[in-house]
């Protein structure tokens, strides 16, 4: 019979064979997995049985991922990984599908939780810590990277204070990673004390393992002083918080690179936390009448705007400075919405790239349209960009950026104040029927049905019955009035009513 050991570090062993991304398929589909398996106790039909329990799970990633805490047969799971290697080994068209990205998250995720039952304590960090190696790889099953895209990050760190850091790209279809970059250097004695001493701590008692199979992950080697290695997994979303630091941001800041993977896939690095811009615009006016004392030919007028993005005051504002003593400024303060609406915009690309203009445009002598962008971030300096205001000379996700804005001003654009349909509002008489006009799809002109619901309001869509045969249709209200008996515009005997109001789950349906 299996020991947990046994089990554990099959696990490993063949978890780690498939986050290697260097990998050939051949080698994964070597007969010492079978072999394994079966050595542990692990089978076929077993493996069915896992089919019948989890459905989909048996090979969708995303299913697995939500029911991955329920698994609590070790058997049972391990059995579930034989079988669906053994579909790559026998009965796929296309063995080489098992290197695909969803095929792997799947292996990844059931060998990471197979590993998770059988770890017992003594698989926690022990002794004093002599390496550190992280590596971090950023590629998901549900967005393909461009072949340059940075993707893998190797960090070693030695208690000397050697740093060697090694960053590889997605390479042709992700089959083997190209390394573009390295760096090696030394970081203080100190700086290294104070990482080890946060690294031994955090990892020397058992914590939450996060897997997830639409994101990244990362496995780390810590290394003592007799020259035992343990082992460490988790997907790119980890949070480990040692005394009030995050153990990513520890790394960045003593490692002295902002751009560090590390555990939580650098995704919170970059925030923005402000945009501020200013729209200026100088015109010159030439005079139609010129008195004699106005010796200028011209008149100039200085006209600006501004907005502001706050994440911190958590308001957006807008301000027209139209002439000397004239401006205009609307101010939203939305605290979630402000904070939704800058997380719409990606720190690392927003404003990134602009065209410019040609050299030989053709200026406006009488007037000139320029621009200040400032953008603040959490971890980054800010960022100031300057050019001309028009296509050209503005980023190229300028447009993207305007329009998102100005639906987010429409969405919360909701006056009543000086809305003809609430202060031209008439209320209703107990005497008085609702007559609604409503416009048929395609249709132009309307037609009045009743109805008691004094909460259908213009615009509106409805349901109505129409034609001799009353079949139900969809329509919209188009205006709402109040009559008498004697004032209907048409007999109430001979007016239809409308059915009920057309509710968001009847477009569901």
């Amino acid at each position: 019979m299996a020991t947990m050991k046994q089990i554990y570090d099959f696990a490993i062993k063949w978890c780690d064979k498939f986050r290697d991304c260097d990998i050939n398929y051949i080698e994964l589909l070597d007969h010492w997995m079978a072999d394994e398996c079966i050595a542990l106790g692990f089978n076929i039909d077993c493996g069915k049985a896992f089919k019948e329990k989890y459905g989909l799970a048996i090979y969708d990633p995303e299913t697995l991922n939500k029911i991955i805490d329920d698994i609590t047969d070790i058997p049972l799971l391990g059995s579930a990984i034989y079988l669906r290697w053994r579909y790559f080994n026998h009965w796929a068209y296309d063995s080489a599908e098992i290197l695909n990205p969803q095929n792997r998250a799947w292996f990844i995720l059931a060998l990471s939780r197979l590993a998770l039952l059988c770890q017992e304590n003594q698989f926690v960090f022990k002794g004093t810590l002599k390496k550190i190696r992280i590596v971090s790889n950023n590629v998901c099953f549900s967005c393909m990277p461009e072949p340059d895209d940075e993707v893998e990050q190797h960090l070693t760190i030695n208690n000397d204070g050697q740093v060697l850091f090694l960053g590889y790209n997605f390479g042709h279809n992700g089959i083997k990673h190209k390394k573009i970059r390295s760096k090696s250097f030394k970081i203080e004695k100190e700086d290294v004390k104070r990482l080890f001493r946060a690294i031994e701590t955090y990892f020397n008692r058992e914590y939450t393992e996060v897997f997830a199979t639409d994101i990244g992950n990362w496995v780390m080697e810590l290394t003592n002083t007799e020259g035992i290695t343990y082992k460490f997994y988790g997907s790119l979303c980890a949070e480990f918080d040692y005394e009030g630091t995050d153990l990513s941001n520890l790394i960045r800041e003593i490692v002295g690179m902002n751009d560090l993977y590390v555990f939580d896939g650098n995704a919170k690095l970059d925030v923005i936390n402000k945009i501020t811009i200013n729209y200026h615009r100088v015109t010159k006016i030439k005079h139609d009448q010129k008195p004699k004392e106005v010796k200028k030919d011209f008149i100039t007028w200085d006209y600006s705007e501004c907005l502001i993005i706050d994440r911190k005051s958590g308001t957006l504002e807008y301000i027209q400075n139209i002439g000397t003593d004239s401006n205009i400024t609307f101010k939203y303060k939305i605290n979630d919405g402000i904070v939704n609406l800058l997380e719409r915009f990606d720190a690392r690309k927003l404003f990134k790239h602009i065209k410019g203009n040609f050299e030989d445009v053709i200026e406006n002598p009488n007037e000139t349209r320029d621009y200040i962008i400032t953008i603040d971030y959490t971890k980054s300096p800010s960022r100031i960009i300057t050019g001309s205001y028009d296509k050209n000379g503005l980023p190229e996700d300028f447009l993207y950026f305007v329009e998102t804005i100005t639906n987010f001003i429409k969405y919360y654009n909701m006056q009543e104040m000086f809305n003809p349909f609430v202060y031209g509002k008439v209320k209703r008489r107990k005497s008085e029927y609702i007559f609604c006009s409503v416009i048929f799809k395609g249709g132009y002109k309307s037609y009045y049905y009743l109805t008691d619901d004094d909460s259908i309001e213009i615009g509106d869509l409805v349901l109505v019955p129409a034609g001799d045969d009353d079949h139900e249709v969809v329509v919209e209200v188009d205006n709402i009035e109040y009559f008498s008996k004697e004032n209907a515009p048409r007999p109430i005997e001979k007016t239809k009513r409308i059915i009920r109001k057309y509710i968001n789950d009847d477009f569901a349906n």
